[in-house]
Parts: structure tokens; C-alpha cells; sequence
């Protein structure tokens, strides 16, 4: 693995613990090199990656201060006031071959009098009620949905790295110099550190961030470009103190030139502003993002660059990347 973070680490301690002995597994990182470290909220899949490599629930939840997650609020998108949330689950039960939001959207249509839909999910009433509770492992609604967690980023690296380690995986400190290619395959023989230890692999795990350096520099994979349909290029992210009970949802919250999430833990709420900047200067996004926020601030304001897109190949002969170094979207559904 060329890079650490929480996509290193990931990659480290998942093909550690599942290959074994059978494969040595080399990370290199720099701690000269800071990560992004705001990636906050995830998805239901994060649990099913978890259970993979036999991570204990309540254990990781204590070691990165998770919340439990049960989908993401969008408030003001329609109008000021305005708020849906999008479940990680169904709404209502369907007949047959049709969901239940089909009916739904037909009686909308024939202007029948309808209760707002993420009333009619389990999952949302738990949300707006501040509630949490694991599905049931029956064919009753309360088996219906899903949940995710919202953590510490900066936490969950280390606490991977453990894991990764007591599995084998070896970390290497330093910064990658150089890369060499295999003459005929033109796959990567070995990369070449900035102390001149060179090191040798079947696999090389791309996890270099943005600036992706293997699959990107040395391989030269060409990225494709989506700003053209996203506008948005830069973020503000600041942490600050909780000051409410944290809630079982992100929120991703309309603002005049992009949104704002709203990320919270046990400890303190995650907040950034992801802003085009073609529409506003990083001084006013900061000072949007500083007025908006609910709780005293625990750092300053920290502006993050990113262009939205994808290298045209995640893999490319026996380099595969992960993470940024791939591609990057803004985390509206985050």
C-alpha cells in the first residue's frame, strides 16, 4: 500500500486479516504527510466490511466515538424549512412486484390528501423521534432498514492499523521517490522510497490521495473530469463542541453556493461547507460556514481542495486504486 489514512489502513487490514500468512502485506506512509481526516459519515456497507474482518461493534463505536446512523436529512433543498430524510430503508410495504412509494407517488399525482412519505418509513420515525434500535431479524417493519455509523476519522486509521498489524501487515516509514516498471508488462516492479529502500510486490495498493501516484503518475491512467457537472471544488470543515443530544442522521443542508453537512458524534459535531468556488471566495465560505454552525468552535476553519471525477480505471495491470486516489464525488449522499 503506497499511502496510510483510513483507505490504507482499510486496504491493509482487509487483505491482511482475509489472505493470512499467505500474502506479505507492506504499507508505506509518512507522518510528515497529513491526511484529509473529515471523511465522517459512511454508508451500510461500512457494517459488512466491519463483520469481514471480525471488528467487534461496540468496541470500534468506544474506540472512534461513533454515532449510529440511520439515513441522511436534506433540509432547505426545496424551500427554507423544507426537510426529508432519506432512510436507509423502505417505506411502507409493498404489494407484490410494486414498492410502496410507487402507490405513493400516484395518489400524490391524483392530488389525493397523503401524510409526507418519510412518515411512512420505520427508519425515519426513529430518526425524528432521536431514537436508535438494530433491525429485526424478522418480515416485520421493524426489519426494514439498515443503519451505518457517523465517527472519528482521524481515530479510525490507528484503530485499523492495529488490526492490520496483529494480522501481519508490516508499516514502512517514508515517502515514495520513485516507481519502476516492468519493461515488457509495463506493470509496477517496485517502488523506490525517499531513503532509497526499494520494495518489490505482486500488488500495489494506490491509497496516495489526490495526488494518486501510482496509478495516476507512474501509470499515467488519464482522469475524467465531471466538473462540468459538478461544480463544486472546495471545502471549509471545522469541528465544534456538541450542544444536543446527537442525532441518528447526517444532515446535508442547502447553502447559496453548495451545502453544509452536519456530521455528530459522541464527543463533538463534524460541520463543513462544500462550495463551488466560482460563486463564492473562501473568506465568505468560511464566515457562511462560521455563522451557520450550532456550538463553540474547537478548531479554525480548514479549506480543502478537490476536483470531481475518476481516473478512467480504478485498476490497471497489478495496481489497483483506492479511495481518493481513484476518484473523489462531493459527499451529498454521504
Amino acid at each position: 500500500m503506497a499511502g496510510g489514512g483510513t483507505a490504507g489502513w482499510m486496504a491493509a487490514a482487509a487483505i491482511a486479516r482475509v489472505m493470512g500468512r499467505a500474502a506479505a502485506v507492506t504499507l508505506v506512509e509518512s507522518d510528515a504527510i497529513g491526511t484529509v481526516g473529515v471523511g465522517e459519515a459512511t454508508l451500510p456497507h461500512i457494517r459488512a466490511f466491519n463483520e469481514r474482518l471480525g471488528i467487534d461493534e461496540a468496541e470500534f463505536m468506544a474506540r472512534t466515538r461513533a454515532t449510529f446512523k440511520l439515513g441522511i436529512e436534506f433540509r432547505d433543498w426545496g424551500q427554507i424549512g423544507d426537510s426529508y430524510i432519506h432512510p436507509f430503508g423502505t417505506f411502507g410495504r409493498g404489494s407484490g412486484a410494486v414498492d410502496f412509494h410507487h402507490y405513493w407517488t400516484r395518489l400524490l399525482r391524483e392530488g389525493k390528501p397523503l401524510p409526507s412519505l418519510d412518515s411512512l418509513s420505520y427508519a425515519c420515525a426513529l430518526a425524528r423521534g432521536g431514537r436508535f434500535d438494530r433491525p429485526a431479524t424478522d418480515r416485520t417493519l421493524a426489519g426494514t432498514y439498515g443503519y451505518a455509523y457517523q465517527f472519528d476519522a482521524p481515530l479510525f486509521a490507528p484503530y485499523l492499523r492495529a488490526i492490520a498489524e496483529e494480522a501481519g501487515a508490516r508499516r514502512t516509514e517514508g515517502t515514495v521517490a520513485s516507481v519502476e516498471r516492468d519493461g515488457e508488462s509495463g506493470d509496477i516492479a517496485a517502488i523506490v522510497l525517499n531513503s532509497g529502500k526499494r520494495i518489490e510486490g505482486d500488488l500495489f495498493v494506490d491509497c496516495s490521495g489526490f495526488r494518486s501516484l501510482l496509478l495516476g503518475s507512474a501509470l499515467e491512467e488519464p482522469f475524467v473530469d465531471w466538473s462540468h457537472w459538478l461544480p463544486t471544488d472546495r471545502a471549509v470543515a471545522m469541528p465544534c463542541r456538541t450542544r444536543t443530544a446527537a442525532t441518528p442522521y447526517t444532515s446535508a443542508i442547502a447553502m447559496p453556493s453548495g451545502w453544509r453537512w452536519r456530521i455528530p458524534l459522541q464527543h463533538r459535531t463534524g460541520n463543513g461547507y462544500v462550495y463551488a468556488s466560482a460563486f463564492v471566495s473562501d473568506d465568505d465560505a468560511r464566515r457562511a460556514l462560521e455563522t451557520a454552525v450550532e456550538g463553540e468552535a474547537l478548531a479554525a476553519p480548514r479549506v480543502l481542495r478537490f476536483k470531481a471525477g475518476r481516473r478512467r480505471r480504478s485498476w490497471v495491470g497489478n495496481c489497483v486504486a483506492i479511495g481518493l486516489a481513484s476518484g473523489f464525488l462531493e459527499p451529498l449522499e454521504s
